[in-house]
């Protein structure tokens, strides 16, 4: 008898450790946070952008290259809510002015394929299939994401450089976000300099149409900028996210796009009245 209660006594610790154990191991990120960020696609000579918010928001858009693969506006925007119920991605579109892609006031009911740090695999209500890629993932199969190691920055306008001086005048346009390096515990995010900003604008303004005016050659500007602005940000860059990219040649469309891409300031609390 007492032989049977010390074994059953071991197997009780032995099962309590493997209970402790497994129940300290991380269970990895989840789908919501999988899901957080950004995402592209690339169809033909449509370049698709869909980003997940970690309020419950999304927002799309679609840019086109031209015929000599000129970059240019965004054909449309649509934005809406969306949140996951089992294995299937429910988004609701709120606005759109990509009736074709995002019909205003529906409701899409998308199965979750294929969710991982770098793939987004969705299949639609029609039965469609689409592969999304992540802009950033760097995490190791596993590793969670830490969405909030971001630097939004304000957008970015500079006049391209010109070969002649009675070349048309054209305009580079950018809305990007700096990530960084995965943060060892108890280390704070480092400050971004104020310098750093002018020495972004003096190096795109630097650069000739020639030098933008494909997503390739936008893609390589970015890989320029994350070798300048490590120094300014304590070699913590890890990429260098281009979320919305336009090359204009008049004013008005350089006012729409800070319009639009310029956080709005927080609304004033008005002060109780007595």
């Amino acid at each position: 008898m007492k032989k049977i209660l010390l074994l059953l006594g071991i197997a009780f610790m032995l099962f309590s450790s493997l209970l402790v154990e497994g129940c300290g191991k991380d269970k990895g990120p989840s789908v919501d946070e999988l899901l957080l960020g950004s995402w592209n696609r690339t169809h033909k000579n449509a370049y698709s952008v869909l980003v997940f918010k970690a309020q419950g928001g999304w927002d799309s858009d679609i840019r086109m290259e031209g015929a000599h693969s000129r970059i240019i506006e965004k054909r449309g925007k649509a934005t809406g809510t969306w949140q996951v119920e089992g294995e299937q991605l429910v988004m609701t579109v709120i606005e759109s002015d990509l009736a074709d892609l995002w019909e205003k006031n529906k409701t899409l009911f998308c199965e979750i394929v294929e969710l991982n740090e770098d793939v987004l695999s969705l299949k639609y209500p029609d039965g469609n299939v689409q592969d999304w890629n992540r802009f950033k993932s760097k995490a190791k199969p596993g590793e969670i994401v830490n969405f909030s190691r971001v630097i939004q920055m304000p957008p970015l306008v500079v006049n391209l450089n010109k070969h002649r001086s009675h070349d048309k005048d054209r305009y580079l346009c950018l809305d990007l976000e700096v990530n960084l390096k995965k943060l060892k515990p108890g280390q704070a995010p480092p400050v971004l300099h104020p310098r750093a900003r002018d020495a972004m604008n003096l190096f795109l303004s630097s650069l000739l149409y020639k030098d933008v005016k494909t997503l390739d050659s936008v893609k390589q500007v970015t890989k320029n900028l994350e070798v300048l602005l490590n120094p300014y940000l304590d070699n913590m860059v890890d990429e260098i996210t281009v979320n919305h990219v336009v090359i204009s040649s008049t004013m008005d469309k350089v006012d729409e796009f800070l319009i639009e891409h310029t956080p709005q300031p927080p609304a004033e609390i008005p002060e109780e009245q007595n």
